[in-house]
């Protein structure tokens, strides 16, 4: 009998039944660690085996023991000439940090005379203070009991360390009382992530290691709320052009992959995902509650957070007003939206749909294309007249009139699930500012398109459909080889506009015919709209920021995160997840981790 069970045991390991009957008796918790593993494996490997002059393919090399010496050599040239400043400073140090017993002692003599001859820029964005930050921080521990006459700021290690972790502590409070200021950037938040894995694996102050790790569970949470389908939804403070009209090709989308398991080709993918090597060679393991919250989608949620407006110089009585995000999520597709205005230069995406789709270019937004010294008057302490100019050379869009990223004082949004309504108040503008216009981008790639003769502009992606009805304004489209791009001019532009899916619509058919049976009134001498569609509901909004709901008003106050699974009050430091039974508290006034069940 046990030979049979033996050459039975024998058997299914040669078919590689038996490893997938251990797989099927994990626990979900621990499919997900197995897999998690894999996916760190595949990117590193992936990395490893590659010869590009990165800290990335040298840290790769280095955490799979691959062709050391060519990751020394490139290590090397890549520290002869540094310069990159905040941008050099964190992954040269945190390929050092952790390959240091690798690295020959001319290597390392070499890049310690790094800190001393080589001045960088701090920068001048909350990311870049991060990032200049934690790595003085983290390279002043490393050499410390060091005079200043060692540094290239002229402090002693000491004097570095202690300003280093002020600042840091700094950055926390504000963020856990407050909000960030570059929030929920798909483009930066690796750089306020990656700064937390450094800390979390090198500092030696269990108290700045447990901060660390609180601050990541903090970071991965506020993105796991808002992602959809490997892609970061919603209203973002910063992002660039192709993020805007293809957001499975950002940064965020990098973490998402690894961490969430998002990307159904991740091995196909792994040329994008090079800035996730970083947190990969980490020990940093995500907790199961926020991998769960990324990727259940099975009911409908509405979620609200409160952010900051980043700090006001010029033409503001307050420094950091608030913003008011609201994102409405389901296993179909993604609202978000800010309420409009300025709320962050250059950089800002106020609105937008993403489909779920596996598709690239699955998103719908409009956008004023401002540009004014006085937007960068608010914000930058330049001489305002040169701020424009000076502005369209490091970012080549902003005076643009097509650009597709942009704040605007004459943007107002309002949105309730699934429904917006956006007013553009373009004859507000002074006789300097330019570009009377608003821009609208579809995606080309659309199972279906059409300008009903309702006057809704219709669509579908997937399981995912949109309508949109332009009011106040005339409009012209141009078709490119990925998208509808339509420029609608006038005095007072209203956008109403509408996102369903199969899961609350049935098929495209009828959610087609419920855009045609809405009913909307437009006065344009008081700018406001009034619109009962889809759902039942009726909204009423005016340029002055009046919103109403079935008649009541609808105020913009709520706290840092107000939704089904975070809750945070401005000013509390304290942050609770929640799913299902689970919770897990971020407890910053006591520096404590709490998990608990809620039955």
């Amino acid at each position: 009998m046990a030979k049979i069970i033996l050459l039975a045991s024998i058997f299914l390991n040669i078919l590689g039944w038996n490893n997938d009957l251990k797989a099927k008796q994990l626990s979900p918790e621990d499919e997900y660690r197995v897999n998690f593993e894999k996916r760190k494996d595949k990117l590193l490997r992936y990395f490893a085996m590659l010869n590009q002059k990165s800290f990335v393919v040298s840290l790769a090399k280095f955490s799979t023991n691959t062709d050391i010496e060519g990751a020394i050599e490139i290590f090397d040239s890549l520290i002869t000439e540094p310069s990159g400043d905040m941008f050099f400073m964190y992954p040269s140090l945190m390929t050092y940090l952790y390959a240091e017993d690798k690295m020959p002692e001319w290597l390392k003599r070499k890049y310690r005379n790094v800190w001393k001859t080589y001045t960088p820029f701090r920068g001048d964005t909350e990311n870049h203070w991060l990032m200049y930050y934690v790595s003085l921080y983290l390279a002043s521990q490393r050499w410390s009991n060091q005079d200043g006459s060692e540094w290239y700021t002229g402090k002693s290690s000491e004097e570095n360390f202690e300003e280093a972790r002020g600042w840091i502590d700094k950055w926390i409070e504000i963020t856990t009382t407050i909000g960030q200021g570059e929030f929920d950037s798909s483009h930066y938040m690796p750089f306020f992530l990656i700064p937390m894995f450094m800390l979390y694996e090198f500092s030696q102050d269990s108290l700045m290691k447990l901060k660390a790790q609180m601050m990541l569970d903090y970071l991965f949470s506020d993105f796991a709320v808002e992602h959809l389908s490997n892609c970061y939804c919603g209203a973002h403070s910063r992002e660039y052009p192709p993020e805007a009209m293809n957001p499975r090709n950002s940064l965020a989308s990098a973490f998402s992959a690894l961490y969430f398991g998002s990307d159904p080709n991740f091995e196909r993918n792994l040329s994008r995902y090079g800035i996730a090597v970083f947190p990969a060679v980490t020990s940093y393991i995500l907790p199961y509650i926020i991998y769960k919250i990324a990727t259940d989608r099975e009911l409908p949620y509405e979620h609200r957070e409160r952010k900051r407006v980043r700090n006001i110089i010029r033409y503001g009585s307050e420094r950091n007003p608030a913003v008011y995000k609201y994102t409405y999520m389901t296993r179909d597709y993604c609202m978000g939206s800010l309420q409009g205005g300025i709320l962050q230069p250059i950089h800002q995406h106020s609105w937008d749909i993403t489909f779920a789709d596996a598709r690239e270019y699955n998103t719908v937004f409009s956008v004023h294309p401002y540009s004014s010294e006085i937007e960068l008057g608010m914000f930058f302490p330049e001489e305002m007249k040169i701020l424009p100019e000076l502005v369209d050379r490091a970012h080549k869009f902003y005076r643009n009139p097509d650009k597709l990223i942009s704040s605007s004082p004459y943007e107002r949004i309002f949105q309730y699930k699934g429904t917006m309504i956006v007013l553009y108040g373009l004859d507000r503008m002074n006789d300097r500012e330019k570009y009377k216009h608003v821009n609208i981008f579809i995606p080309r790639y659309l199972d279906h398109f059409e300008m009903d003769t309702s006057g809704w502009i219709i669509g579908s992606m997937g399981n995912a459909y949109f309508g949109m009805k332009i009011i106040g304004g005339r409009f012209e489209m141009k078709v490119d080889s990925i998208s509808y791009r339509i420029r609608v001019y006038g005095d007072r532009i209203c956008l109403i506009v509408e996102a369903g899916g199969e899961s609350e619509f049935g098929n495209f058919g009828k959610f087609r015919d419920g855009l045609r049976s809405s009913k909307y009134s437009f006065d344009s001498r008081d700018f406001s709209v009034r619109y009962k569609g889809l759902r039942g509901f009726e909204m009423f909004f005016s340029y002055d920021g009046k919103r109403m709901l079935n008649g009541k008003i609808y105020p913009l106050d709520w706290g840092l995160f107000d939704g089904v699974y975070l809750r945070s009050g401005v000013g509390s430091k304290v942050l609770e997840i929640k799913y299902k039974e689970r919770m897990r508290k971020i407890d910053f006034n006591n520096l404590k981790i709490i998990d608990e069940t809620t039955k």
